[in-house]
């Protein structure tokens, strides 16, 4: 009863506008005080310890890649690339776009900056070759969001945190499903513009472009490269990669591509820690919260509750499922790892669901939920940015959401679709 009572007032405090890690941790003081009986310093030890980690660390370093690059040359470069592989293909512009977002938001790991740097160069290009601006801003919000699945990604770093899972798993585990949301994607987008432009052929492809665009594009590429090279290759840990990544960012920005002055780089580190902080914020908060529901074995007698109700696990995936798709409509996918996984991993393991399938069923809800009205703020940032009516936003975006719908019943269906990857390249 105290854990219902303790999730509710914080509900409450969470619907009332108040954010959400102060919801965490005054729900925490309430229920240390009236439930547990424990005194008030220990929220403030589990506060300062619960950030007192070195796995953290890589946080504020890819959140600092990522808005030095979204300031650069990175998007050019990118969109060159794609366009360059894929633009003799009829419809090859807008699938250009597509997988241009996805290079660049596996880089910067955030939809808002591949809107602004992607949608900023290939909306109006695309609006005046004849594309309907509505089509187009259907498929720049949900494509803006594949760098939320294919990593290195700030969600699935928070989420091996929070379940202390390897890093590197959480992060591949997202790999082939957002490979099949951009084939999917493209699928759509071909038969689309065979409607809108019937007299589109298949072009010869141009290999020395393709060729002239890799060769440009190299310090765009260099940094995946780098990266994941590093870390499979046992040179250094995600952590350190993201240090790297941060460093690597830096140099060719600001040295080589010289997009970004020096002049910029205070509001930049201003920007990071601004973002950094509401991060480990919300981790704090979490784990404050996460300790009271463990000593007070609340996960456990909620878990108890519902083996006594489902008792078969294709069931308890449906309902979890279900669940987290009407959960991404209304709360933020940082907040939702924080505030669910200390309640859900007990119940999984239970179930005996492996740990990195269950994580890519987790972030793969939540990425489809950011599409979604009234957290979605993708598709009111789409159409703020682009002046798109808000309904016809709406109406662009349902059949994105049914393809990754679809990706999603895969995903829960065929395990190794999340498994494959990482076990692979994690033995």
């Amino acid at each position: 009863m105290e854990g219902v009572l303790a999730i509710i007032f914080m509900v409450v405090m969470i619907l009332t506008s108040i954010p959400v890690a102060f919801a965490m941790i005054v729900t925490s003081i309430f229920a240390y005080i009236l439930f547990a009986h424990i005194p008030l310093g220990v929220v403030v030890q589990n506060i300062f310890f619960s950030m007192h980690s070195y796995s953290y660390s890589a946080v504020p370093y890819f959140i600092l890649a990522g808005n030095v690059m979204a300031r650069g040359q990175l998007a050019p470069k990118m969109l060159e690339i794609a366009e360059a592989f894929v633009g003799y293909i009829p419809s090859g512009m807008p699938m250009a776009m597509v997988l241009a977002c996805a290079l660049f938001g596996t880089l910067t790991g955030s939809d808002l900056a591949t809107l602004a740097a992607i949608g900023g160069i290939m909306f109006p290009a695309l609006v005046a070759r004849g594309w309907p601006r509505e089509f187009v801003a259907g498929v720049l919000g949900p494509s803006a969001l594949l760098g939320m699945l294919i990593p290195p990604t700030i969600p699935g770093l928070i989420y091996a945190l929070i379940t202390e899972t390897s890093v590197l798993k959480i992060f591949l585990t997202g790999v082939l499903p957002g490979i099949i949301i951009v084939c999917f994607f493209s699928i759509y987008i071909y038969y689309k513009g065979k409607k809108f432009f019937p007299e589109q052929k298949f072009q010869k492809p141009d290999f020395l472009r393709m060729a002239r665009s890799l060769k440009n594009g190299m310090t765009a590429l260099g940094m995946p490269l780098i990266i994941f090279g590093g870390v499979y290759g046992g040179i250094f840990t995600v952590t350190e990669a993201a240090a790297v990544a941060a460093g690597y960012s830096i140099f060719v920005e600001f040295v080589i591509h010289r997009g970004v002055k020096w002049r910029d780089l205070p509001s930049i580190a201003i920007e990071t820690g601004v973002t950094t902080s509401i991060v480990l914020f919300l981790c704090a908060g979490a784990m404050v919260l996460g300790h009271f529901l463990t000593i007070e074995q609340i996960p456990q007698m909620w878990a108890e509750q519902i083996f006594n109700t489902v008792s078969d696990r294709w069931m308890f995936m449906l309902f979890i499922n279900v669940f987290l798709l009407v959960t991404g409509c209304l709360i933020d996918m940082l907040s939702a790892i924080v505030i669910l996984m200390p309640i859900f991993k007990p119940l999984y393991v239970q179930y005996k669901i492996d740990e990195i399938y269950f994580a890519g069923v987790f972030l793969l809800n939540m990425y489809i939920g950011y599409l979604t009205p009234p957290v979605g703020i993708n598709i009111f940032v789409v159409s703020g940015m682009f002046k798109v009516p808000f309904a016809n936003c709406v109406r662009a975006y349902m059949p994105y959401f049914i393809l990754m719908f679809i990706v999603l019943v895969l995903v829960v269906l065929f395990p190794p679709l999340s498994t494959w990857l990482p076990g692979l390249f994690t033995r």
